[in-house]
């Protein structure tokens, strides 16, 4: 009867936890902090509670660094202006200590909107709660018990947007220690090598998990996006709202909203473009090994300068066999490569998702408190990127610039690493495009 007790006494415990901020004397007595460290980014280990209880029984009545948002916002970081649109719900995600709400507008920077909760039925849960749109298509909203589903309006009595679920970001660890944000695939280049080389690079380099935004493919390439998806490796989140804009202007969402989506999901999430090789050089190891090694608990990024690879033609449009498929991988394909650009030019970041108060495509532009960014020398590591010199006339704008940095060079990747990536991409892309013999005979 003693253990009965003890073993309940626990788990109400583990539900009192869960209530960070409904009793803070409870939480002090029980655990020995307060209910505003817990809400800190730093909060290190306690950052993914036990999730013994409901997803959905939680009532908080405070965002965690309200007032920094709102200095920020003062700021104008992350402002954008662009896409004169309404608003728009592109995903929801609760985390232990509040919801976050990310639309595809870009024109709401700073303004008042009101987040709406809903039951498992879709009934209104209570009143709506007044929140601001920081950064710039992201609405932090407190969370509330019974909540499954979040929509938003301008006004307290409009009409919500059709509301929609929450994912839950409330595990009591990561799932995964490093995975991959996507930037958002658009444009008629055939992308399905791109796709295959780049996730092999990156499951070699020890990432587990992709994040792919989609703007525009063809089907053809999207068999293989899918293929991923279908073997547990990736989501694909679909880049659409009832506004036109170019396919260019989706990056900036898919920035905001990967650092939510990635948040409590994965401990370590690199924000990169399709055809973009984070390399580690000098460095004997995988990318998972640097992050593992890394001790310094106040890095929350590591940022890894550039050298441009020239890309000088399309990708061939569909499978053909293994031999075509070897000769138009753009690893092997090119290895006319600049000398490295300076530090921060266009360079690319992992980050730790949960330090990370507001994000842009090369850098952090604000950490919360205590935390900082680490840059790789080139010695350890490299972003390869094999640019296309063509597309957005990147040759005769960039290039000069480029060529100023240094004397370019012949590389290529490390002979047992390139062996195995090779390996790895005709395995797939046979599996994936290449026709079964006598499938029906």
């Amino acid at each position: 009867m003693k253990e009965l007790v003890i073993g309940f006494a626990l788990l109400v415990a583990g539900c009192l936890f869960l209530f960070q901020l409904v009793d803070d004397s409870v939480l002090s007595g029980i655990f020995g902090f307060s209910s505003t460290q817990v809400t800190k980014a730093d909060r290190l280990s306690v950052i993914y509670i036990n999730n013994n209880c409901t997803q959905h029984n939680v009532t908080t009545n405070e965002l965690p660094y309200h007032d920094l948002h709102m200095k920020w916002m003062a700021e104008g970081v992350t402002k954008e202006n662009y896409a004169k649109a309404n608003i728009s719900l592109e995903a929801a995600y609760e985390y232990v200590d509040q919801i976050a709400i990310q639309i595809t507008s870009q024109n709401l920077f700073g303004e008042k909107v009101y987040c709406h909760y809903f039951d498992s039925d879709k009934k209104k849960i209570g009143e709506p709660f007044e929140s601001n749109v920081f950064p710039e298509s992201v609405i932090y909203c407190l969370r509330r018990a019974g909540t499954n589903y979040v929509s938003l309006t301008r006004k307290p009595n409009d009409t919500p947007e059709y509301p929609i679920p929450l994912l839950d970001r409330t595990m009591e660890k990561p799932e995964h220690y490093f995975s991959v944000c996507v930037a958002p695939f658009f444009g008629t280049e055939p992308k399905w090598l791109m796709i295959a080389e780049f996730v092999e690079w990156y499951k070699l380099q020890g990432a587990t998990y992709f994040y792919f935004y989609l703007a525009e493919m063809s089907l053809y390439d999207r068999i293989i996006l899918d293929d991923y998806v279908r073997t547990g490796e990736a989501e694909v989140v679909i880049m659409h709202d009832r506004f036109d804009r170019p396919g260019d202007r989706w990056h900036m969402l898919e920035i905001h909203d990967c650092i939510l989506r990635s948040r409590a999901h994965s401990k370590w999430a690199a924000f990169v473009d399709i055809d973009e090789r984070l390399t580690m050089t000098q460095y004997k190891g995988t990318i998972l090994d640097y992050l593992k090694s890394i001790a310094d608990k106040s890095i929350g990024s590591i940022q890894y300068r550039q050298r441009w690879i020239m890309k000088t033609e399309d990708q061939p449009e569909k499978y053909i066999n293994a031999t075509e498929t070897v000769k138009w991988m753009t690893t092997q394909r090119y290895t006319n490569t600049s000398h490295v650009g300076p530090p921060g030019h266009t360079a690319k970041c992992i980050v730790r998702p949960e330090t990370i108060g507001a994000m842009f495509i090369h850098y952090p532009r604000k950490f919360y408190p205590g935390f900082n960014q680490y840059g790789l020398t080139p010695e350890e590591g490299v972003v390869r990127h094999y640019r296309d010199q063509r597309f957005d006339n990147w040759g005769k704008t960039w290039l000069k610039e480029v060529a100023a940095f240094g004397p370019f060079e012949d590389t290529k990747l490390e002979e047992n690493v390139s062996k195995q990536l090779v390996e790895a991409v005709v395995k797939r892309v046979k599996y994936v495009y290449g026709k079964a013999q006598n499938g029906y005979k």
